[in-house]
């Protein structure tokens, strides 16, 4: 596997340091044998031993179970990360409920807690959140080390929230509001990047170079890691992948373009097609049950099976991924329009160019709430 970039300064690891190194190492790509940790960070036998001599007595690292390596092989002790060291708060924030995941450096969950929002007000949206994070700290073993929030939005430098469609707000500092009321370290990201982050380091995508996160619900997003990294810029939260054309015969979105991803793949589109055609409200999970039965519920769920397979064809072309991760609320109809994706997936694609895997995985808060927690763990340090 490729030696992966350390992410710049996370306060839980120190200073810049070839021990920060190893740690960040073995927590992304452990256990490792000492051969291996000194050949991905580019260190001598001798330099890796006095490197790990002090964190193994400090018990930042354990030497695990002897493994022989080949037939003939002389048994190794891998190197591994204790998960126990350091404990973090993720949390998954959308327009109604707030909820949190107590997990160790592996985001194995220790502990959760989730309550509704009843004021869209950020400081009430503040107290909700701290007094959920006290609630699963008393779970921890040692004070919590960073919190980690995640919602559906854009997110600027320092925690600043520029817009968040679910929540109403815009230009709301809810870094410093959460700062102030926790005094830890607090980090905060777009929901879909909490959930690359999560595949990556420890999902489906774990030790892929180059991954695609696509996600259909609310709306349509899109993740993007590039040679280990996870790729943002200033238009991350805005769903940009959303009004990539599928359809040129499809109906408009609110801003007029026709036959978009998001007017053809999330669920308000759906149901409020759903409604236009068969008389009555029809629920996005009905619809997807409906649709086996044929009629014009078929008629829908497949022309968005068919778009959803141009749009992976799309990221398929233009980025080279190795692995597709789908998921989301709306990931039913990855199994009601099978037939239909894998059409639309062919009709665009290059005969002889090779497909690539998609994986579609079922996730709840909580798996967001463990890819906020990761963001919190990335956290740079205060300079």
């Amino acid at each position: 596997m490729d030696s992966q970039p350390t992410p710049a300064h996370p306060t839980w690891l120190g200073a810049p340091s070839s021990a920060r190194d190893v740690l960040y190492q073995l927590l992304v790509d452990g256990p490792l044998s000492r051969s291996a940790l000194a050949e991905k960070l580019g260190l001598s036998a001798g330099s890796l031993t006095r490197v790990t001599k002090p964190l193994l007595t400090a018990g930042e690292i354990i030497e695990t179970e002897s493994r022989h390596v080949g037939p003939t092989g002389r048994p190794t002790q891998p190197l591994e990360i204790v998960a126990g060291r350091h404990y973090f708060v993720g949390v998954k924030l959308t327009g109604t409920h707030a909820s949190t995941a107590l997990v160790n450096l592996r985001t194995d969950v220790i502990a959760t807690a989730e309550a509704p929002i009843g004021s869209l007000q950020p400081e009430a949206v503040a107290d909700l959140v701290a007094d959920l994070v006290r609630r699963v700290e008393r779970s921890a073993p040692q004070p919590v080390a960073a919190v980690g929030v995640c919602l559906g939005g854009q997110v600027t430098d320092g925690g600043n929230i520029s817009w968040a469609p679910f929540l109403k707000w815009e230009d709301v500092p809810f870094g410093d509001l959460l700062k102030q009321r926790l005094g830890l370290p607090v980090s905060i990201i777009n929901d879909l990047n909490a959930l690359t982050l999560m595949e990556h380091w420890l999902g489906s995508g774990r030790g892929i170079a180059n991954l695609v996160v696509l996600t259909i619900g609310a709306g349509v997003g899109y993740g993007l890691v590039i040679n280990h990294q996870m790729i943002t810029d200033a238009n991350s939260g805005l769903g940009t992948a959303g009004h990539i054309p599928l359809d040129p015969f499809g109906p408009p979105c609110d801003l007029g373009h026709r036959g978009c991803a998001n007017v053809m793949l999330s669920q308000p589109s759906l149901e409020s097609r759903a409604l236009a055609s068969m008389g009555r409200p029809v629920p996005y999970a009905e619809l997807l049950e409906l649709s086996a039965q044929g009629g014009v519920a078929k008629t829908l769920v497949d022309e968005a099976g068919f778009a959803l397979g141009r749009l992976l064809t799309i990221a398929s072309a233009l980025v080279m991924p190795e692995l597709i991760i789908l998921s989301g609320e709306g990931i039913g109809l990855a199994a009601a329009a099978r037939e239909a994706i894998d059409a639309g997936r062919r009709h665009d694609r290059e005969v002889h160019a090779r497909e690539v895997p998609v994986a579609v995985i079922d996730v709840d808060d909580t798996h967001w709430a463990r890819g906020a927690a990761i963001g919190a763990m990335q956290q740079p340090a205060p300079s």
